[in-house]
């Protein structure tokens, strides 16, 4: 078979030469910058992961998760809460679910609004106030889990009356949410490095830092919930853990 080569000539003026030269350079330099941008963000998440040392600024896990992919129906008890107090509750499941792909669980939680009683339905959420089991907690995470596999079927979230600055009720509900992805409390790690440390009065954090992140990303990983459940496995275990 015989290809016919066809040469084509180009002839440009020294302005158009000097105008393809610009484009060219210009294209280069915002690829060397986009470049080193990502390089710079990659690494800063492995220096913000490798410094998440356990017990120092990062919580350790093994408490019970929902499902990946679970949206959470969230319930208030109007009982237990002012008017006033319940927006400051919902502020830290706006800080949760924009986490929610970075973090890999994909759980979600959806507010549905008011209730007179406990919501014991398939994957709800109950913020209710109430004196908590241990008295040097303010607050306290209820988890049953039907299956008894470590995913919580439904939870409440319980919350003490000596909560009352508006605050501390966001950074209160935050640090009970972590706990529904399988984070521990860390009483000794450093101050606004995780989600579960101390409260009692506002300490500023309304959703979960970069190391609360990393941690949850392990615990989903380790678990791999989505392949825990056991079906066919009658009764319902019960876990709480306490703030």
């Amino acid at each position: 078979m015989k290809i016919n080569i066809i040469k084509v000539r180009v002839r440009l003026t020294t302005r158009e030469f000097f105008k393809f030269c610009i484009v060219i350079f210009g294209a280069c330099f915002l690829l060397f910058v986009f470049s080193g941008k990502q390089k710079a963000f990659a690494q800063k998440h492995d220096q913000i992961v490798s410094s998440c040392e356990v017990g120092v600024y990062a919580p350790p896990y093994g408490f019970w998760t929902w499902a990946p992919n679970t949206k959470v129906k969230v319930f208030i008890l109007a009982s237990g809460f002012k008017p006033a107090e319940i927006p400051y509750l919902l502020r830290s499941l706006e800080t949760w679910n924009a986490v929610a792909d970075i973090s890999t669980s994909r759980v979600k939680f959806v507010y549905m609004g008011t209730a007179a009683e406990l919501q014991t339905c398939d994957n709800c959420l109950t913020i209710m106030r109430g004196s908590v089991a241990e008295k040097r907690h303010a607050a306290e995470l209820q988890a049953a889990s039907k299956h008894r596999d470590q995913i919580i079927s439904y939870a409440n979230i319980i919350l003490d009356p000596r909560i009352s600055d508006l605050s501390a009720l966001t950074n209160a509900v935050a640090h009970e949410l972590g706990h529904n992805f399988g984070l521990l409390d860390c009483f000794a790690c450093h101050k606004r490095s995780t989600v579960m440390s101390f409260i009692r009065k506002s300490n500023g954090l309304e959703g979960p830092t970069a190391c609360d992140i990393a941690q949850i990303k392990a615990a989903y990983e380790e678990l791999k919930v989505g392949q825990q459940r056991m079906n066919g496995v009658d009764g319902a275990g019960q876990s709480s853990a306490s703030q």
